[in-house]
């Protein structure tokens, strides 16, 4: 449909041939762009670089915090995660959110770039559809935990019009976890959509022409134009959902509780980090623990966004 595949090698800069204005230039650019770098590059090797280098440290350590001296216990913290059930119990439920979350929110923000390509109104909807990501998380984990409680507004409306056999507990140990998740998907989908939507307004209007003039339908449209020519923007916007739904932690935690400690069932990698830190009713104080698990979350992170922007590699359309 009027794509190429772009094939023409880029030159690197040492095979270009240097004049001595040019030379002379980049010179002057070189000590120019030392004292801009160096005061964010401070700023950024303190508040960032150096916390996360602690954090490892720590994870070899036992230490209750400020106050305690630290004992080193060298892999004793990582090896208390291959035997803690409540923390296999969080990683597979942030596997779950990773790969089923992410499922649902990118079969929406797909199905909604197909309809929204087409309505005059888009511009207005686009705002409607992006609310839920800007509210805060902890409202909408408060207010969602309310209508769904067992004498919540969903199951009075769902008995009010005699489908009482619908309701049911939505927050009980069997049923919380799936109710979180569908409650992610909605808040979440909006964000990837307008992100979607922003790659798909790039693409010319010439080839959803060509492709009815084809015979194409919506889906084929969205296959074999809409897809590719996005690719870019799928792709980005995948690595970001990885990286956001591990560290998903407000909406969860509102959504059960900020009383007692959330149910096993509903916890997450970020969720249990915080409890055996400072977080919760009866905090635990393990530090060198928590900080293990941190250890294991940013490992995931690497590895999950690693694999994926291997399988979404494809070569760049130019259009």
């Amino acid at each position: 449909m009027g794509m190429s595949v772009a094939t023409t090698p880029v030159r690197g800069r040492r095979n270009r041939p240097r004049t001595g204005a040019d030379g002379a230039l980049a010179r002057q650019q070189r000590r120019i762009y030392l004292p801009f770098i160096t005061p964010a590059l401070a700023i950024y090797l303190v508040l960032f670089v150096a916390p996360a280098f602690f954090g490892v440290y720590v994870s070899f350590q036992r230490w209750r915090g400020a106050g305690d001296q630290m004992k080193p216990v060298g892999l004793a913290n990582y090896r208390r995660l291959l035997d803690d059930d409540v923390f296999k119990t969080a990683f597979v439920n942030t596997i779950q959110i990773v790969l089923a979350c992410g499922a649902g929110i990118f079969l929406l923000a797909f199905a909604a770039t197909v309809l929204l390509r087409r309505m005059r109104a888009k511009k207005v909807l686009r705002p409607v559809l992006f609310f839920p990501y800007i509210v805060s998380p902890i409202a909408i984990g408060v207010a969602l935990g309310l209508l769904l409680a067992p004498d919540g507004l969903v199951n009075a409306l769902l008995r009010a019009v005699g489908l009482d056999g619908l309701a049911t507990n939505w927050l009980s140990p069997d049923n919380i976890f799936k109710t979180i998740m569908v409650g992610i998907v909605w808040v979440s989908a909006g964000f990837y959509v307008i992100l979607l939507m922003a790659g798909v307004d790039q693409i010319p209007a010439y080839y959803y022409e060509e492709s009815e003039l084809a015979g194409a339908n919506e889906f084929q449209k969205f296959r074999h134009v809409t897809l590719p020519m996005a690719w870019d923007v799928v792709s980005v916007a995948a690595v970001l959902w990885v990286i956001n739904s591990i560290r998903i932690f407000e909406f969860v935690y509102a959504f059960t509780g900020t009383g007692d400690a959330p149910p096993v069932s509903s916890r997450t990698l970020t969720i249990q980090q915080f409890l055996v830190s400072t977080g919760g009713r009866n905090p635990a104080y393990e530090l060198g623990y928590a900080c293990a698990m941190g250890v294991v979350m940013v490992v995931l992170i690497v590895l999950l966004v690693g694999l994926l922007r291997r399988l979404m590699r494809r070569d760049a359309i130019q259009f």
